[in-house]
């Protein structure tokens, strides 16, 4: 009579212990999965770290015309964060209708072509100066049909590359004022490189060795003493 009841605290034992095991499985599987969303939100929160800190701001632009800018591109932009490409033009902040008419035609080729494009544009009303590079978005996204612009404050390049403009403008009149000077002297002068040849002769130069032009006289290395050689007057 007591057979029954011994197997029965068994199978009950048994039981027991497959739930105290499943429960430490799933406890197991639990507190593991609970560190890989940890894990994957610490990477998250890095990247947008790095992306906030990034020169360059992405915006993606899907195959509806739905954008999806961060705040930091809208600021640049001077607006609020835009639902549809055509919000970036605006009469007082924005795009002005030309550059926004032109990125839109860019958008589209790429989406249909593949074509990628860079376009510099300039917010009306700023003096920030911003460059567009767009894509295909990467399969990875999982926007198919959709384009990835970045853009990159050019702002400081701009200044310095029209600073090195006006400077550059600068240097060539002035070179271009002394030229002047030297060849209207009615007295011979020359100019010789590092390696003492002649590299810039003028006209009463020319007319004292009998050369064709000041361009001649260089080429063959006309001395103005005959026997001077590198060692002529400087």
């Amino acid at each position: 009579m007591t057979v029954p009841g011994t197997w029965a605290t068994v199978l009950a034992g048994v039981a027991t212990l497959l739930l105290l095991g499943l429960g430490g499985l799933l406890l197991f599987l639990g507190l593991r999965a609970r560190a890989g969303v940890a894990t994957t939100l610490a990477e998250n929160a890095t990247m947008r770290a790095l992306l906030d800190g990034s020169p360059a701001v992405a915006t993606v632009v899907r195959s509806d015309g739905r954008v999806e800018m961060p705040q930091r591109m809208a600021d640049w932009l001077g607006i609020p964060a835009p639902r549809y490409l055509m919000d970036l033009a605006g009469e007082e902040s924005g795009l002005s209708p030309e550059d926004a008419a032109a990125l839109t035609a860019d958008v589209t080729a790429a989406q249909r072509s593949g074509r990628p494009f860079v376009r510099a544009v300039r917010p009306v009303g700023s003096t920030r100066a911003i460059t567009l590079r767009g894509a295909r978005a990467p399969g990875a996204m999982g926007a198919t049909g959709s384009i990835l612009i970045w853009a990159f404050d050019a702002t400081d390049s701009e200044s310095e590359i029209k600073r090195l403009g006006t400077e550059t403008a600068r240097l060539g009149a002035a070179y271009e004022a002394l030229t002047g000077l030297i060849e209207a002297a009615p007295l011979p002068m020359w100019y010789r490189a590092r390696d003492l040849r002649l590299s810039m002769v003028n006209s009463a130069y020319v007319a004292a060795v009998e050369g064709q032009d000041a361009q001649d006289v260089v080429a063959r290395g006309l001395e103005l003493v005959e026997g001077s050689g590198r060692g002529g007057p400087l």
